[in-house]
């Protein structure tokens, strides 16, 4: 008896509702979900491409499951990392069930209290949420968790690789375990993602007690690429800026010409696209939506410019969006809000401004152009670095942005990425978890603690001694207390933190100023600028003039100004890099090859570097004398150069951190190989070595942690002794790395 097809496994109603939404075939991931959702009961992880149809091949099976069954409760939940991604995806759905008749639903800080309620009343079908909408749930809500979820069946997260080795992730991790901790039967979690770096840990993410029940379905498509990567060399003197915007309300970022030659380069690439144009900071995105609107002004033509960041107001990124997918073509500036699997039309090409933080992210850009199966990805990648001189320093002579931006590229095109550190310590998370636990129920026992965050739970690298040191140094520092039955409660300071709303999510948030004009939110800055006389601004990719700044408030009033300066934003300063970008960045500059994608100018600064190398014999001897200064060409990521660090630090060096590299003062090359030799004979603790960063709260709840606590976390998640001992003895990092 022959198999049957994907389609006729579907449940009849869901057929009926492709064919009446003009469906004509499955691809073949689609197929592959089909069977392997109907026909197993193992999770399931979907890798394909950025809209390869992964969320289809998700719910297409799902639906048919649930299609005839009206229980009152949730049937499936898809978890989403932006409120954006869940409004889309709340379209598609609601279109794909209207007929079949399954309740959709979303859930997040954007939707009113009517909805929620009506959720609360009635569930059933599928609810679109938040991991910080699931948080609010358990703490607002407690009564109503097993109504909502009592039948709940399937998990679809969305964006996995978002959530794998994240403090979101790990606080998402914890909510689903204590949701599915609560149901009688099994729940299934669909992953779908299109950059996973390690699909083992991916797995074992997924299910950490048996990661073998975890299938895994791959798309094997393949598109056409279309890739530059254009060079500039920014020439940093006075003389040489560029004099177009040059009075005192102007000057706000020192625009030189080489600012000025990208910024016609976007004009003349992007105008009447449909582009995404990303860059890794916010200041770097309004810089450039500033100075294309200058030049377009000044040409008197209009500006089809937008910009979208996450401090720019909900209605102004809804218009972006909306403009998106309109038929008008959109070139956005963006921040990483775009870079994950919103519907924002047929997007054609992608620009990329500057070296991006991870292979990962490099490859999620790409692949939000070119969704139609006949068009190629394309993607410009713009780089600008200082011109070098003799003067300039070694390490900048070098153009480390151009060889992070070729070896990233080199590596997407062997298809790696950067696999995800499953095993980080969340200690904050674990604190705010347990802050979560006790307000949802209003009171437990260490053992109810341990068991539904820990042996049940998602922590499960935290032993039970470092449990009771962390429930101590919550209660040193008011957020618990016991009661004389052994009952742990919340403190008085647990209370006030659990009942913001800033708690929902377990990643630190800035306090940041509300920026209005007549009334409407145009977005929000962290500090405004510094110099000048007067105030002015620049958000939104326009000028503004302040008119007024109530600080009780935390508002700053303004009116349209032709000056404008840049304001600080809230962020962090990215994501360390792993040892296999260092590495393929020195194998690049010990190369020969000259990369067919890179621009005329970007082949000569690769030249330059190279030709410098070799002069200096870097490539050969590591250590570089520079006047005072000895550099260390060390090649080895950002965990292992920071153990580094800390081992000089140890002792007392006059040591910085300079990425690719280390600097000591006034130590001859000899001095330094003797000093760090001495640690391959005898290793230091690593939790010691940690004790000497100034710095180790980095995590929202870090601070409550005592130090000892602080010290192992850090070491843990911030340091690789390993990693470093090896390039101290001269080895290779990643030899054996995935």
């Amino acid at each position: 008896m022959n198999e049957p097809s994907a389609f006729q496994r579907l449940n009849p109603i869901i057929q009926e509702e492709l064919y009446r939404m003009k469906w004509t075939a499955l691809r073949p991931i689609q197929v592959d979900a089909i069977h392997a959702i109907l026909g197993s009961n193992k999770h399931l992880i979907i890798s394909a491409n950025t809209a390869g149809g992964k969320t289809e091949a998700a719910f297409l099976p799902i639906l048919s499951e649930i299609v005839e069954d009206h229980a009152s409760s949730v049937r499936a939940l898809y978890v989403g990392p932006l409120k954006a991604l869940i409004n889309d995806q709340f379209r598609r759905l609601e279109e794909l069930c209207e007929h079949a008749e399954i309740p959709v639903h979303k859930w997040h800080g954007d939707v009113g209290q009517s909805k929620k309620h009506q959720v609360l009343k009635s569930p059933g079908g599928v609810l679109l949420i938040t991991p910080e909408s699931i948080e609010s749930l358990f703490i607002n809500h407690p009564d109503k968790l097993d109504k909502l979820f009592s039948h709940l069946a399937y998990i679809v997260i969305d964006e996995m690789h978002a959530f794998l080795g994240t403090v979101r992730g790990a606080q998402l991790r914890s909510l689903l375990a204590r949701l599915t901790q609560r149901a009688n039967h099994d729940v299934r979690i669909i992953g779908l993602s299109a950059t996973l770096g390690d699909m083992a840990s991916a797995k074992r993410w997924v299910d950490g007690i048996n990661p073998d029940n975890v299938a895994l379905i791959t798309s094997d498509e393949n598109k056409t690429i279309r890739y530059l990567i254009k060079g500039y060399r920014r020439l940093k003197t006075g003389a040489e800026r560029g004099e177009a915007f040059s009075d005192e309300k102007n000057a706000e970022f020192n625009a030189t010409p080489d600012d000025f030659r990208l910024a016609n380069d976007l004009i003349n690439t992007f105008v009447g696209k449909t582009a995404l144009i990303f860059a890794n900071n916010k200041q770097l995105l309004e810089s450039y939506a500033d100075l294309t609107g200058q030049l377009l002004s000044k040409d008197g033509l209009p500006n089809p410019f937008r910009i979208h960041h996450g401090s720019l107001s909900k209605a102004e990124r809804e218009d972006t969006e909306e403009a998106l997918r309109s038929s008008h073509p959109t070139a956005t500036f963006c921040s990483s809000t775009l870079e994950l699997g919103i519907d924002v039309g047929n997007v054609s090409a992608v620009g990329q401004i500057g070296a991006p933080w991870s292979v990962s992210s490099l490859k999620q850009r790409l692949g939000r152009s070119g969704r139609r199966e006949d068009e190629p990805s394309v993607l410009w990648l713009y780089v600008v670095e200082d011109a070098a001189a003799e003067q300039t320093r070694p390490i900048y002579r070098l153009y480390p942005q151009l060889l992070r931006a070729i070896a990233m590229t080199e590596l997407m095109l062997e298809k790696w990425c950067e696999p995800p550190d499953i095993e980080r310590w969340h200690l904050s998370t674990l604190v705010q978890q347990i802050m979560s636990v006790i307000a949802e129920a209003g009171g437990a026992s260490a053992l109810t603690l341990y068991e539904r965050l820990i042996s049940q739970g998602s922590f499960k690298n935290v032993d039970q001694q470092t449990f009771v040191r962390i429930l101590r140094s919550m209660g040193a520092n008011d957020l618990v207390e016991q009661t004389p039955e052994g009952t742990i409660i919340l403190g008085l300071k647990g209370e006030r933190i659990v009942r913001s709303y800033e708690f929902y999510s377990a990643f630190v948030t800035e306090k940041e100023l509300r920026v209005l004009h007549l009334g409407h939110l145009i977005g929000t800055v962290f500090a405004l600028p510094t110099t000048g006389a007067e105030g002015f601004l620049i958000l939104a990719g326009r000028r503004w003039k302040i008119i007024e700044i109530n600080l009780d408030q935390e508002e700053i009033l303004v009116e349209p100004s032709r000056g404008g300066r840049l304001p600080s934003f809230a962020g962090s300063s990215g994501p360390d890099l792993h040892p296999r970008i260092h590495e393929k960045m020195r194998e690049i500059l010990s190369g020969t090859k000259m990369p067919a994608y890179l621009d005329q100018v970007a082949k000569e600064m690769l030249q330059e570097a190279r030709n410098f190398a070799q002069e200096s014999d870097i490539l050969h001897n590591p250590f570089f004398r520079n006047g005072e200064e000895l550099i260390w060409f060390t090649w080895c990521g950002t965990r292992v150069n920071r153990t580094l660090l800390g081992l000089g630090l140890y002792k007392d060096l006059d040591v910085s951190d300079e990425g690719i590299a280390l600097t000591f003062e006034k130590m001859s090359d000899i001095e330094i190989q003797e000093f760090y030799g001495q640690f391959l004979l005898k290793q230091p603790d690593p939790v010691e070595l940690a004790s000497c960063f100034p710095v180790k709260a980095v995590e929202k709840y870090d601070s409550y942690l005592a130090d000892d606590l602080l010290c192992e976390a850090f070491a843990r998640n911030y340091l690789d002794l390993p990693g470093a001992l090896k390039t101290i003895n001269g080895r290779p990092l990643i030899s054996e790395a995935p």
